[in-house]
């Protein structure tokens, strides 16, 4: 079985979450739950899916600053 690993698109060296089972699209982001139930919310949206590497990378947004 060969689950997915999550990056940002700004750090695509390092994995943000690995063992990826399951992934939702939220309007606050997107939620990824690994194959132990770890679950992590990222808020941005999905890049790509390159399903032949179980890579899906992601654009974090940033909130504007407070003026």
């Amino acid at each position: 079985m060969c689950l997915a690993k999550a990056y940002l698109s700004d750090s695509t060296d390092k994995p943000i979450l690995e063992d990826i089972a399951h992934m939702r699209l939220r309007d606050d982001g997107v939620k990824l739950e690994t194959l132990f139930g770890q679950e992590m919310v990222i808020p941005g949206r999905v890049v790509e899916i390159d399903f032949s590497t179980s890579k899906i990378l992601l654009d974090k947004s940033r909130k504007p600053d407070k003026a």
